[in-house]
């Protein structure tokens, strides 16, 4: 997974947009979001525009007009910027950029596919369930405690170390199917 400078910034200018909704003043120009988030301009320009083909925002013309979110703050998910910001959320190999095609095709035998797939789909639905409202209410600095990211299933019994990412914390468990091996915990 990687996450471009595409997706960041337009969950930062995304989440601005939202604090504005919810200030009771929710339009802001280009100009005023890039000086806020501190980026370029013409780079400011070019994620709004995608992030206003992907339906996160729309343009309000006239002299007071700029961006505002398309729909409230709760409706908006991380998933779906990062689709309107880059096209998706999680390149699988496999289909991007295959190390053979024999190898890589849909019907060989890697047991690899299973893997990436499964840790996209994760990856996935933990985005569809983080809104912009979600990230707003999150405090900026805490670190989940070691009680967060047990799921119902508990912390895995094989002694696997969890991996903190910013917020998230990633568990991988062995003794599970693809589908069901990674827990990723958000703050609460």
């Amino acid at each position: 997974m990687r996450i471009t400078q595409w997706g960041e910034y337009g969950i930062h200018l995304s989440a601005y947009l939202a604090e504005k909704h919810l200030s009771g003043s929710p339009v802001a120009n280009a100009s005023e979001i890039s000086a806020d988030q501190d980026i370029a301009i013409q780079y400011a320009q070019q994620i709004l525009f995608r992030l206003r083909e992907g339906g996160i925002i729309e343009s309000v013309r006239g002299p007071r007009g700029g961006y505002r979110l398309s729909c409230e703050p709760a409706e908006i998910t991380l998933y779906d910027i990062l689709l309107a910001a880059e096209g998706g959320t999680f390149e699988v190999i496999c289909e991007t950029k295959p190390l053979s095609l024999e190898r890589c095709k849909p019907s060989s035998e890697c047991n690899l596919r299973n893997v990436w797939f499964g840790l996209r789909e994760q990856v996935d639905t933990y985005l569809k369930g983080l809104s912009l409202q979600n990230l707003l209410e999150m405090p900026s600095s805490s670190q989940p405690s070691s009680s967060q990211g047990a799921s119902s299933q508990g912390a895995s019994s094989q002694g696997d170390a969890p991996v903190q990412l910013g917020h998230h914390r990633f568990e991988l468990l062995a003794d599970r199917d693809v589908a069901d091996s990674l827990v990723v915990s958000k703050p609460e």
